[in-house]
């Protein structure tokens, strides 16, 4: 529960966390931020403007596929810390032992290669669940307390007492873009009267992921499942299970397209015209072959017996994908961020949005770097990470920042990410997933909560004061 409280706590700022009050007595000033938020201009909303500034070749290829690929194996072992500019060591091992029970975890981890595990490690992260719900105070959409009763009945559904020694997992690929959640229900609840996080949210599973298939519920309709990155609870009709052959054959195929745009439509007919599903940016589909017509792919599908088919889909030829994923360039990376531009906040990927971890991960996933979904994780990826105490002066922080190329450098602290983009007149500018609010001068709370151009002193997430990374991706 705690640590819950301060991921939600440090990825947004609250303005109403005022439990027992009536909606009558609660008087907080609460506007939306303008769609430009000051002194961001109306050039710098579009990518060419940042590109253009670029001091050297923007299509340099800063990392080849060979390089994405080998960083992509440092990370499945990388130690969680790394020395700072004075010296010392940072480490956040003690927050990972917390936090995990939540299902976030730091390294990445192929789900098909898990053989077995023992019952009694399974019934340690279901049991940090129920202690999660039995502990913890939440309210539904109403504002009305959860109750007590309800928790009761999810806690039963989970079924712990029937976890056997060993557990050996089925093998599964994610057919539909499906949320992750703490607990088995679509239900939002929150940890405080007048909270907008939703507090059983916790990750994003997309379309052709692979799982190890680990436990279900009771009626069989959720099922507690292990990806590259997350654990946790998923609808079962989110998942066809199969053999490790034919699951890879999906999710890992030579040849594919990516999702450039924040969705494109697959559709069931060769005409394109009766839809069948979207895929999210940064996720690949088996390529088939490209036509004229279009794109003919291999789409995954769960039968009525819940096991693994492979469909025919199709896409359009001028949809916003890529043969094969982009080369990592200045230009590929602004041009890809910015066409989430505006996108709302989704907590964990409420809502099937993004925050700012799903942002970051879903634009460098169209370069094939595969990010976790936690903070700490994609500010420690590549190999050269600059790290200093929160308390150093701007001053010297900007000095290093200076030093870091656009684009392939993001920036963060121990709840936020954000890219940098660039400096214009002296000032510094970020791109990010801007769940914050900052303050006007009368005292009026100004939520932004979407995709935003911001500068680096800007209360909240891109406040460059409460940094502690600088991640170059060289």
């Amino acid at each position: 529960m705690k640590v819950i409280n301060a991921i939600i706590a440090g990825c947004i700022v609250f303005s109403v966390f005022l439990n027992g009050l009536s909606s009558a007595q609660v008087q907080t000033k609460l506007v939306g931020a303008p769609e430009i938020v000051p002194p961001a201009t109306e050039a710098m909303q579009h990518p060419e403007f940042w590109i253009s500034r670029i001091d050297g070749d923007p299509d340099k290829v800063f990392l080849t596929p060979l390089q994405i690929k080998e960083l992509n194996r440092k990370n499945h072992t990388r130690p969680p810390e790394r020395t700072d500019i004075n010296g010392a060591k940072k480490t956040f091992a003690p927050v990972l032992l917390d936090g995990n029970f939540a299902g976030i975890c730091f390294n990445t981890e192929d789900p098909l290669a898990i053989r077995s595990i023992t019952g009694d490690s399974l019934r340690v992260w279901l049991g940090r669940t129920r202690k999660y719900l039995e502990s913890g105070d939440f309210w539904d959409r109403r504002q009305i307390l959860y109750p007590a009763a309800r928790k009761r009945e999810l806690i039963e559904s989970m079924d712990e007492t029937s976890i056997p020694a060993v557990v050996k997992p089925q093998y599964g690929i994610v057919v539909v873009h499906t949320l992750n959640r703490i607990v088995p229900t679509h239900e939002k609840v929150y940890r405080s009267q007048y909270g907008w996080l939703d507090g059983f949210q916790n990750a994003v599973f997309e379309t052709g992921m692979p799982v190890a298939v680990l436990h279900r519920t009771k009626n069989g309709d959720w099922y507690y499942v292990k990806s590259e990155y997350a654990f946790g609870w998923v609808p079962a009709s989110s998942v066809a299970t199969g053999t490790v052959e034919e699951i890879r054959r999906l999710s890992d195929p030579d040849d594919f397209i990516v999702a450039l745009a924040h969705t494109v439509p697959v559709y069931g007919d060769r005409g394109c015209k009766t839809w069948a599903r979207d895929f999210y940016q940064g996720v690949r589909l088996r390529l088939v072959k490209k036509t004229v017509e279009g794109y003919e792919i291999l789409v995954p599908f769960r039968r009525a017996d819940g096991t693994l088919e492979a469909v025919p889909g199709w896409v359009k030829p001028d949809a916003d994908v890529s043969v094969g994923f982009q080369p990592f360039t200045q230009r590929n990376i602004i041009t890809t961020i910015f066409k989430l531009l505006n996108r709302p906040y989704g907590w964990g990927g409420t809502d099937h949005e993004r925050d700012c971890v799903g942002t970051i991960r879903s634009v460098y996933r169209t370069f094939g770097i595969n990010m976790s979904r936690m903070t700490y994780f994609e500010l420690y990826f590549p190999d050269n990470v600059i790290v200093f105490p929160a308390d150093t002066p701007k001053e010297v922080k900007y000095r290093y920042l200076d030093s870091c190329p656009p684009a392939v450098t993001v920036c963060g602290f121990d709840w936020h990410v954000v890219m940098y983009l660039g400096k214009v007149d002296g000032v510094h500018y970020i791109i990010h997933q801007n769940g914050y609010s900052y303050h006007d001068t009368d005292g009026t709370e100004i939520r932004v909560g979407r995709v935003s151009v911001n500068h680096t002193e800007l209360e909240g997430g891109a406040d460059i004061n409460r940094w502690t990374e600088l991640a170059v991706f060289k």
